[in-house]
């Protein structure tokens, strides 16, 4: 795939036919140093059979609907104790990630993230019943020897309905978004989208980034903005098995999820599952 308009605002933009992971092919990569993967560097496929999500779990996409692509970041937050530490990466990711996709909706459709790292978009029959709508895209990202960080995502683009994974998932043309007359990545119409979803993600995600060490307060506005999970009564399936029940109000300093109890008191949630209760 050429991906002219992302390659244009890219140091390194690596296009796959076929990966059993982008982000285990560009950690190979990034371990080469920089004049290998510099700053920026994406390593992108529409044909992943061996992704895998958080905490482990399988993540498998129709060849040609859908693109696993992964970005490399240098030195986020190093040295400079006043910027954010690299457990926001996942939601400034999913940030860039609102970003490029919203414009591709009418009124009505709201896009936003779930937290820790998934991207959704919600009808306003959604937001009535407290529901995160459904998912479009999942982040990951690693953390490298030397503190370099892979941001790896899957962009449900063109899945038609009848091949989305579970209920819970949507891609852009089974939501309804504007994707023309695109039909599969192989086409031309296909492969412009991916382009400009790409291109936009990487112009955003790299903006965030350097203004996360400028004006880190500006990127947890920006962040807070798009959550979909802060306001909403929650239930936390903690790591130790635990479920606590809440209202999700706030983002620590390290990004976790602040939960206000119903007994009063608070749980911070730096790992777990949380699921949005209607």
């Amino acid at each position: 795939m050429e991906l002219t308009r992302t390659r244009a605002i890219l140091p390194r933009v690596i296009w796959r036919e076929s990966s059993p992971s982008t982000n285990l092919e560009l950690r190979e990569l990034a371990v080469q140093g920089v004049e290998a993967a510099p700053h920026g560097t994406l390593l992108a496929t529409a044909d992943q059979p061996a992704g895998r999500g958080r905490l482990g779990r399988g993540w498998v996409m129709p060849p040609d609907t859908a693109v696993a692509a992964s970005f490399l970041i240098r030195g986020f937050g190093a040295g400079d104790p006043a910027s954010l530490p690299a457990s926001w990466l996942p939601l400034i990711a999913g940030s860039a990630v609102v970003r490029a996709l919203q414009p591709l909706f009418g009124e009505g459709r709201r896009v936003g993230v779930k937290w820790p790292n998934d991207v959704h978009v919600r009808t306003e029959a959604d937001a009535e019943e407290g529901n995160p709508g459904k998912k479009l895209c999942g982040i990951l990202c690693e953390m490298l020897p030397g503190g370099s960080i892979v941001v790896g995502m899957g962009l449900n683009l063109l899945i038609p309905e009848w091949e989305l994974p579970t209920d819970r998932a949507t891609s852009l043309l089974a939501a309804g978004a504007d994707v023309g007359r695109a039909e599969s990545l192989a086409d031309a119409e296909g492969q412009d989208l991916a382009d400009r979803v790409l291109h936009d993600i990487a112009a955003e995600l790299l903006r965030l980034v350097a203004l996360a060490a400028d004006d880190p307060a500006a990127v947890r506005i920006r962040v807070a903005r798009h959550s979909l999970t802060l306001g909403s009564e929650v239930r936390v399936h903690l790591p130790d098995e635990r479920i606590v029940d809440g209202r999700a109000r706030e983002l620590g300093s390290d990004g976790a999820l602040v939960v206000d109890l119903p007994t009063g008191g608070e749980l911070t949630v730096s790992a777990g599952d949380v699921q949005h209760l209607r």
